[in-house]
């Protein structure tokens, strides 16, 4: 396999985990906070701030993730 086309299918599962990872983690912080801390209460701004860096944690834990499956997976074979 080309060297151009392994970093490639890198990038776009690495952007792929990013996305999930953003959509999963973020979510999860979201309903937590909304479950158990927050409710139906007004939100303090600060939670917003927290929500969005964990989202941002989920994703750069996501792109790291699938992008190193995706740069081991597309290596070469060792028999």
């Amino acid at each position: 396999m080309p060297h151009w086309l392994r970093v490639l299918l890198t990038g776009v599962a690495a952007v792929v985990g990013a996305y999930g990872g953003m959509i999963v983690v973020g979510g999860s912080a979201a309903g937590i906070a909304w479950i158990f801390v927050f409710g139906d209460d007004a939100w303090p701004q600060w939670s917003q701030i927290v929500i969005a860096l964990v989202a941002l944690l989920g994703a750069l834990w996501g792109a790291l993730s699938f992008g190193r499956a995706a740069w081991h997976s597309t290596g070469p074979r060792r028999t």
